[in-house]
């Protein structure tokens, strides 16, 4: 078969400053294969990075709008678009590979699949996204470990971005079920992907989990906690729609930070975990907790500069030796993704070219 439409495919995504590098051996492109026939490449190229009616698409492509209005929703529920119905309207836009494509065929995946997605994360696409700033994800602390008293922005405040939400979905983890298929899972629990949405009743049919209230939202973060995971969410302070609950054996992010040494994997939060060494016994279940390395254990614990201030260390410590406090140098966060856009072209060395699919 000829690849030259998957070649163009993998061209315009790694336009998009999310990523999608070439390989020698090609691999990119035969998972763009178990996810697009050619067809619906083709029709992948026409979209660009803002919401359309099939109508619109139509007309730019020149392509039947009737035809759109019946294939996009189909490609919406094979997860190789984003949509959204607002009253009778239709809207349709193209998504990136990460965080995006690849999220969103959690139902589709099989044994090829994961394999081809797993040799590629590990040998290619994990460096492209850990070496670049600003890191795709960020950290948010435990909130009921952040000292009293201390200032907690709206965007790092998982309460606020849930209260403020009018819908809400769990979906099992892409990363511990790809990691489960390939015989290499782990006893964490899986399904702790939350979605949420301003739009009351959006998840209701919807293609990926299933819908839940509010309140189960803030229970499966709680257990999540308990369970030892690290919440992280869009690196962005306005436009935040998910939350992962991740651990260090399976999470693309933290392995990219575990196993390749990329710091840029994730960005930590304005918090980090700090030691009295007063009360300290050295009983070590803060390096059982955290999933990043960050503590190192001789007599007594201590902090290392791994730390992305999850704060799983502090509630779970007998003697409450430890404790989260304010970075010194906080990192900074994008305003929004328009802004988180600009900044990774930036980082990449691109040439704005995205900006094309924007306009």
């Amino acid at each position: 078969m000829n690849d030259t439409v998957y070649t163009q495919l993998r061209e315009l995504l790694d336009t998009l400053p999310n990523g999608y590098p070439a390989t020698e051996s090609g691999i990119e492109i035969n998972i763009l294969k178990k996810i697009f026939t050619p067809e619906e490449a083709e029709i992948f190229m026409q979209l660009r990075l803002k919401w359309e009616t099939p109508e619109v698409i139509a007309a730019r492509s020149g392509m039947d709008a009737a035809y759109l209005s019946k294939k996009l929703p189909e490609m919406l529920n094979n997860g190789q678009l984003a949509g959204v119905t607002i009253g009778t309207v239709q809207l349709f836009k193209l998504i990136p590979f990460i965080i995006g494509i690849y999220e969103y065929q959690l139902n589709r995946m099989d044994d090829e699949f994961v394999r081809l997605t797993s040799e590629y994360m590990d040998t290619v696409y994990a460096r492209d996204m850990g070496s670049f700033d600003p890191p795709f994800m960020r950290v948010i602390p435990v909130e009921s470990d952040i000292p009293t008293g201390a200032v907690i922005e709206p965007y790092e405040s998982l309460r606020h971005q849930i209260e403020s939400a009018r819908a809400w979905a769990v979906g099992d983890c892409i990363c511990k079920k790809e990691k489960k298929m390939l015989g290499h899972g782990c006893d964490k629990p899986m399904e702790v992907c939350i979605s949420f949405a301003p739009l009351e009743n959006f998840f209701q049919d919807y293609f990926w989990g299933r819908p839940i209230t509010k309140e189960e939202a803030f229970g499966i973060l709680e257990m999540s906690e308990k369970a030892g995971l690290v919440h992280m969410t869009n690196n962005l302070k306005n436009g935040q729609y998910m939350v992962c609950n991740c651990c260090e054996c399976c999470c693309g992010m933290l392995r990219g930070l575990n196993m390749f040494g990329l710091e840029g994997a994730v960005s930590p939060s304005r918090f980090v975990a700090v030691v009295d060494e007063t009360l300290c016994s050295g009983c070590g279940i803060c390096a059982e907790r955290c999933q990043v390395r960050a503590v190192d254990m001789e007599d007594l614990a201590a902090i290392n500069e791994r730390c992305i201030g999850c704060g799983l260390c502090v509630s779970t410590c007998p003697g409450e030796a430890i404790s989260l406090k304010m970075r010194e140098t906080v990192p900074s966060v994008p305003e929004n993704e328009k802004q988180w856009l600009k900044e990774r072209d930036n980082a990449r060395g691109g040439s704005g070219e995205y900006k094309k699919l924007i306009g």
